[in-house]
């Protein structure tokens, strides 16, 4: 036998303040990522403008919510998520939330650098469609997870 296998398993559940940040960062980035599409394409230019106002600082908070979301997914990876990747847990759930937010790294690092407006253009539409995705599957793996939870403590 070899060793690593006798070791005992540890919890992958992330902690409170773990799960806070999660949180927090996701709501920042959805947040910010909402506010300027609302201004960008929906609220009224100011007379003279040639962007709303509100984009240049909704663009400062998203990136730097982008730092803090790439730390926390950092901070998680090791134990959560390599952790319940090798006990086989919520690999449906939990894969669609890393390609969510590995989707969104490289379009976001796409919108940044490509220059190509059609390319720019198909980043964007992947952007936007994983962030608006990105509250929706955290949710949907947050409850698959409690439920199972919930059902191994009462049998």
């Amino acid at each position: 036998m070899h060793e690593h296998h006798l070791r005992p398993r540890r919890p992958v559940r992330p902690g409170r303040r773990q799960r806070q940040m999660v949180y927090l960062a996701t709501v920042l980035l959805v947040g910010s990522g909402l506010v300027w599409l609302l201004a960008h394409y929906l609220l009224p230019l100011p007379e003279e403008a040639a962007r709303h106002p509100l984009e240049p600082w909704m663009m400062r908070i998203h990136g730097a919510s982008t730092m803090l979301g790439l730390a926390v997914l950092g901070g998680i990876w090791g134990n959560h998520v390599l952790g319940a990747w090798d006990r086989g847990t919520h690999r449906g759930s939990g894969g669609a939330m890393i390609g969510l937010w590995l989707g969104l790294a490289l379009s976001g690092y796409g919108l940044y650098y490509l220059a190509d407006e059609a390319w720019r253009s198909i980043a964007s539409g992947l952007h936007v469609a994983a962030g608006l995705a990105l509250p929706v599957g955290l949710t949907v793996h947050v409850l698959r997870v409690s439920s199972e939870r919930k059902r191994n403590a009462a049998g």
